[in-house]
């Protein structure tokens, strides 16, 4: 966000009129008031779970702040004005100012200001023209006003916007493009939902936050970052994965839980075993992806990375159909057992 963000937003609104007279002031009111006047239209600013120092800022509500002040600024101008004219060109910028003091986003100094202008403007309008509760004071509405009643106002907005154009040079804005064809606003927030919402609801909290946190090391330019968690979480379902077919040990590297699930495969005991398929795949990435990236040399860029996240959650899919293959299977043998009959040879054997 450039230092004369709040300037060239005001001169998309028109350039700022002064010695307008009060018959102008009556025929432009409806221009000036703000085309978008409508809270809560656009995107609500995201707070994200683990990221607590990002956030997701909607330019909309500056562009919206701009415009009222744009539009204060230029009922403040004229010489005289009646009570009407003056409510509605003021009366809907303390909202947009609170909302501007009230959220993080990085500005400090320009928020005191914010805050004596919205306060200003509310006591002038309570005291001049109408205090909430009251009754519609149509006589004040109709009343003249001097500009030496009302145009320290004009200053303050003066003030503000001084104040908001010095603190622009130290808070940064960064915008963050698309990565493939993933939403940004996706990938930031919940990159786990790249896995179908079928299968991630067999997965653990921390096996998502991984694929989260994979995510958004994508969407931030952090390649290798994002291949090292999507593997992570990958590791973490493959722990439950083999954990289904009855390996209680713990398991410490991806070599032995590999070898665990080979074991499993080629066993002569009955009961189920895990996919030849998925075991192939787990093979695979053990060896071309996860050794050589544990390599400090190695690191990914980000169509690699993108690749992997993808692998990763294939992977993922693959294990957990075939632990759900696995429950319906015992699922069957436990109403059997119940029932007092036995599985057939050929169901047993599956």
């Amino acid at each position: 966000m450039t230092a004369p963000f709040l300037e060239a937003l005001y001169r998309f609104q028109g350039q700022l009129c002064t010695g307008r007279t009060n018959a102008e002031n009556r025929m432009s009111l409806e221009h000036d008031t703000p085309v978008f006047d409508t809270f809560e239209i656009c995107y609500h600013r995201e707070k994200l779970d683990g990221v607590s120092n990002v956030k997701r800022v909607n330019l909309f509500e500056y562009f919206e702040l701009a415009e009222h002040l744009a539009s204060a600024k230029r009922t403040l101008s004229s010489d005289r004005a009646n009570g009407g004219i003056l409510y509605f060109g003021l009366s809907l910028l303390p909202a947009k100012l609170d909302s501007f003091v009230s959220e993080q986003n990085g500005y400090a100094t320009c928020k005191h200001c914010a805050l004596e202008l919205k306060n200003s403007i509310e006591n002038w309008i309570s005291e001049k023209l109408w205090q909430d509760g009251s009754a519609f004071p149509k006589e004040k509405f109709d009343k003249e006003f001097e500009s030496w009643e009302y145009r320290y106002l004009s200053s303050k907005i003066d003030t503000f916007r001084s104040v908001f154009e010095a603190e622009c040079h130290d808070v940064d804005f960064y915008s963050v493009g698309q990565v493939a064809i993933y939403k940004t606003r996706d990938l930031v927030a919940s990159a786990s939902h790249a896995i179908p919402d079928e299968f991630r609801d067999g997965m653990s909290k921390e096996a998502l936050k991984e694929f989260d946190d994979s995510g958004r090391c994508l969407a931030f330019d952090l390649p290798t970052a994002c291949g090292f968690h999507a593997l992570r979480g990958t590791e973490l379902v493959m722990d439950d994965y083999l954990k289904a077919f009855g390996v209680k040990r713990n398991l410490v590297s991806w070599n032995e839980y590999i070898k665990a699930a080979d074991a499993l495969v080629a066993s002569d005991k009955p009961g189920p075993k895990p996919s030849k398929k998925v075991t192939a795949m787990l093979d695979r990435m053990k060896s071309l992806d996860r050794n050589p990236l544990m390599h400090p040399r190695d690191e990914l860029d980000l169509a690699s990375a993108d690749q992997l996240f993808r692998l990763s959650t294939i992977t993922v899919v693959e294990m957990i159909r075939d632990m759900r293959r696995v429950s319906g299977e015992n699922t069957v043998a436990l109403i059997a057992a119940n029932a007092g009959a036995e599985l057939s040879n050929e169901q047993a054997a599956e």
